[in-house]
């Protein structure tokens, strides 16, 4: 069976210097660029439960944590939000970007 018969097409936009990064780092792993993107896109689709993504989840979460527990981070804004509510309000959409919208914990 024809390799095309295996694969679908698909054309993705990404930075430039993200391209002569990707090229870079295919050619030191002995593998073609759509191999990495391939292992890539199955990281994403696997979840959070990835080593790596897991990590990143905890550690969001506890600089959430840290923003709302820290003495400083109590200091309220003319708006009625403190400082760590605003810092956790950019981490949620950081983690929405990221994650698709998912609530992860």
């Amino acid at each position: 069976m024809s390799r095309f018969k295996t694969v679908a097409p698909v054309m993705v936009y990404i930075e430039p210097r993200e391209l002569s990064e990707l090229k870079r780092y295919a050619k030191s792993s002995k593998k073609a660029v759509s191999q990495v993107v391939r292992e890539g896109v199955s990281m994403r689709l696997a979840g959070t439960e990835d080593p790596y993504n897991r990590g990143l989840m905890d550690g969001l979460n506890k600089a959430m944590e840290l923003a709302q527990t820290t003495k400083g981070s109590q200091m309220k804004f003319p708006s009625g939000k403190s400082f760590g509510d605003l810092v956790c309000d950019e981490i949620e959409s950081f983690k929405r970007e990221r994650f698709g919208g998912e609530e992860q914990q």
